[in-house]
């Protein structure tokens, strides 16, 4: 009979688990497909999915525990992380991640602040390095060139700066430090002549476009104003701007051009001012002083005569203004000779004139042939024939009328002689009188 072998509980395990091993490998798909169908059967319970994951991080908590392990691990990781992020979509989709996670995370103040901390230490630990330093002042400048692109950001920016430099300034020892210094630098820019240049042109333009504005332009002349009249209470200063002016004046005046507009400028000017009747009357009176003055001189008066007779015959000879002078003239003399005493004093002169004119035997002669000329002109014209008959008739007629009335007159007055008071009076039709003594 057969000696039996006693086997232990230990070694009866572990011939079932080779069995159970064996039967796994001949029968894997059954089995892998068994368990996978069991798993997601037993999965689909919210409860048992949370403790499988609790189990898992207990597991995997208590897994890495060992350093071995844990180095394996990081790995591992890093090796699948690079792979996975060669993808496009997914490094994007990670950054996504990322972002909003960090964002989540800075919402809360402590967690901010605990960051700035981080990034300021080790930020001025890298930048400890002379290289480092370099680099990235080189990466800020670019960086920073290419977002002022952005007319948007470049105006915010403007904006920021220009609070922040006003905030500054509130300090008045920063405020007479940057005195200084921009004092200093821009002397010592000044000094090459192309800055001065382009610096000359900046400010003209500059201040062009700044007086466009009616209120800074009228501001800027009660500043000038007020400035120059400070500066004129100098006696010096009033008689070098004087010579100045003069000068200046005397030499742009050599200019056709300048001079020609300059008197379109003054004669427009003098317009304006001349509609005024207040001015007008002043500047009457001044005129009128100051040629009266001017003509107490006789050689002045002279030079005036001979001067206004020959810019009036030189005016004459254009028939336009001969014909306006004459119609001018014309009417002048028709509303003088409406007074009778300008009437009067005109034929008088008139017949003083022709008097005198007429005391040459060659001027009476050659009036004689004129008036004969004239004469015999005007007798062709049968209305003017016509007229003069009716002229002498009428003259006739008046001369008989008064030959009868003056015959009449005498036989039919009488005379009658009464004395009042004294006085001998002849009283002739009752109502004409005459007193003799």
């Amino acid at each position: 009979m057969p000696k039996l072998r006693k086997q232990s509980a230990l070694q009866r395990q572990r011939i079932m688990r080779q069995h159970l091993h064996s039967y796994r490998e001949r029968n894997l798909n059954d089995d892998r497909l068994r368990n996978s169908q069991q798993l997601a059967t037993r999965r689909q319970d919210p409860e048992y999915r949370e403790n499988e994951r609790e189990r898992d991080r207990a597991a995997h908590s208590t897994r890495r525990q060992a350093v071995n392990y844990r180095s394996a691990e990081q790995e591992r990781d890093i090796l699948a992380h690079s792979i996975l992020r060669m993808n496009s979509s997914y490094r994007a989709t990670e950054q996504a991640r990322d972002a909003l996670a960090h964002a989540n995370r800075r919402m809360d103040p402590t967690y901010r602040e605990e960051e700035q901390q981080r990034d300021t230490l080790a930020h001025s630990v890298r930048r400890m390095d002379p290289t480092y330093r370099e680099e990235e002042q080189q990466r800020d400048t670019v960086a920073h060139s290419m977002r002022r692109r952005d007319p948007t950001y470049r105006e915010e920016e403007q904006e920021r700066n220009t609070l922040a430099h006003s905030i500054h300034r509130m300090n008045a020892t920063f405020r007479e430090g940057e005195q200084e210094r921009d004092t200093v630098a821009r002397s010592v820019r000044r000094m090459d002549p192309t800055y001065r240049e382009e610096e000359q042109q900046r400010d003209t333009l500059a201040h062009s476009i700044r007086r466009m504005d009616p209120t800074y332009r009228e501001e800027e002349q009660q500043r000038d104003t007020l400035s120059h009249s400070i500066r004129r209470m100098d006696p010096s200063y009033r008689e070098e701007e004087q010579q100045r002016d003069s000068l200046a004046h005397s030499i742009r005046r050599m200019d056709p051009t300048y001079r020609e507009e300059e008197q379109q400028r003054d004669t427009l000017a003098h317009s304006i001012r001349r509609m005024d009747p207040t001015y007008r009357e002043e500047e009457q009176q001044m005129n009128t002083l100051a040629h009266s003055i001017r003509r107490m001189d006789p050689s002045y008066r002279e030079e005036e005569q001979q001067r206004d007779t020959l810019a009036h015959s030189i005016r004459r000879m254009d028939p336009t203004y001969r014909e306006e002078e004459q119609q001018r003239d014309t009417l002048f003399h028709s509303i003088r000779r409406m007074d009778p005493a300008y009437r009067g004093e005109e034929r008088e002169r008139d017949s003083l004139a022709r008097s005198i004119r007429r005391q040459n035997e060659e001027y009476r002669q050659v009036e004689r042939e004129r008036d004969t000329a004239m004469h015999r002109v005007r007798r062709r014209n049968p209305v003017f024939r016509i007229m003069e008959q009716e002229r002498n008739t009428s003259a006739r007629r008046v001369t008989r009328q008064r030959k009868y009335k003056h015959e009449t007159s005498s036989e039919k007055f009488s005379k009658e002689k009464k004395f009042v008071a004294g006085f001998e009076v002849t009283t002739t039709n009752s109502r004409y009188f005459e007193v003799q003594s």
